[in-house]
């Protein structure tokens, strides 16, 4: 299936494609998106969110580990892609223009860039599976957010899903691993060359939903309004949690936050941020399109302190900066 169109199927409606990533307040924006599906229905906008992809079993055997490669899961894979043909069909019939798919799954797996270290290690197969069975994509939007935050949030995320706290060796890990946002971009644009990429920064994002809302569809949304999903609770609340699940670690924190990284490791790794930041600032090596000053004032916006982590605005940012 790899790299492959099948036969007979639909490019229309269109596809916008919104992969996430995790913990960049993924689960907020797609609520926003369900909220609004009636008037979005109306401007020829239809939205699919994990509950179609994930749930409803609409992308089985496209999306998961491409490493678990099998005869019956690219069955599986085409049966997926001739249902979705059959829906986009119907959808171009009704009047729809434009599809909004947004899973973060796409990109891969928490527990994936746990064990492995790495941010979304397999993201190029994915796409590339995720491309032959949805022909048309013509559009990328993919939020990032500074890895000490991300990681950070990942870690205790996994904790309330029964995770263990990360060891040195996987901290290590992290901060040995050389793979960043860059990279994750430049697979996403190779594997899907013929869509325009957009990036937006969690830091400027994730307070304003309705905006990235609107860099999805195109229209700000009536109801504008939907709760914080998936927040990363306080370190409080994850030490009892552990401790009812009888771990006795102790879990770093500043003030209040869960802090698994140290000052310098944080440090270290914003460092590589803002590298990232200018690169997308300048077109990303002409893999995205350079948006206009004013949209590059929405998509990256960097007002993270460097001065250090204990500014205010990094204690504004670690207070929203947990959702996704």
């Amino acid at each position: 299936m790899k790299g492959t169109v099948m036969p007979r199927m639909t490019r229309t409606p269109p596809i916008t494609l919104h992969p996430g990533a995790h913990r960049t307040g993924t689960s907020t924006l797609q609520r926003l998106l369900s909220r609004n599906a009636e008037q979005l229905a109306c401007r020829g906008v239809a939205v699919w969110g994990p509950r179609r992809t994930r749930d409803g079993g609409l992308l089985s055997g496209v999306t998961g580990d491409p490493g678990r490669a099998s005869a019956y899961r690219d069955l599986q894979a085409h049966r997926a892609a001739g249902r979705v043909a059959m829906h986009r069909t119907t959808m171009a019939g009704d009047g729809i223009s434009r599809l909004v798919v947004s899973d973060s799954n796409m990109l891969g797996s928490l527990r994936e860039n746990l064990l492995l270290g790495r941010l979304y290690p397999t993201v190029s197969a994915r796409m590339e599976r995720l491309g032959a069975a949805l022909p048309g994509v013509d559009h990328v939007s993919l939020s990032i957010r500074s890895p000490d935050a991300w990681w950070t949030s990942l870690f205790a995320h996994l904790m309330t899903r029964g995770f263990a706290p990360p060891d040195r060796a996987t901290i290590d890990a992290v901060l040995k691993a050389r793979r960043g946002w860059r990279q994750v971009v430049c697979d996403v644009a190779d594997a899907l060359p013929d869509a325009r990429l957009t990036v937006w920064t969690h830091e400027d994002i994730a307070a304003r939903p309705a905006d990235a809302f609107a860099q999805l569809t195109g229209t700000m949304p009536e109801t504008r309004t939907a709760p914080v999903l998936n927040a990363a609770p306080p370190c409080a609340d994850l030490q009892v949690r552990l401790r009812d699940e009888g771990c006795l670690t102790v879990l770093p924190h500043v003030a209040g936050h869960y802090a698994p990284f140290t000052a310098d490791e944080r440090a270290e790794l914003r460092g590589r941020y803002d590298d990232d930041l200018i690169w997308l600032r300048d077109g990303a090596g002409g893999r995205i399109v350079t948006p206009s000053q004013a949209l590059a004032e929405v998509l990256f916006r960097d007002r993270r302190s460097r001065h250090g982590p204990f500014r205010k605005t990094d204690r504004r940012q670690d207070q929203m900066g947990a959702a996704g």
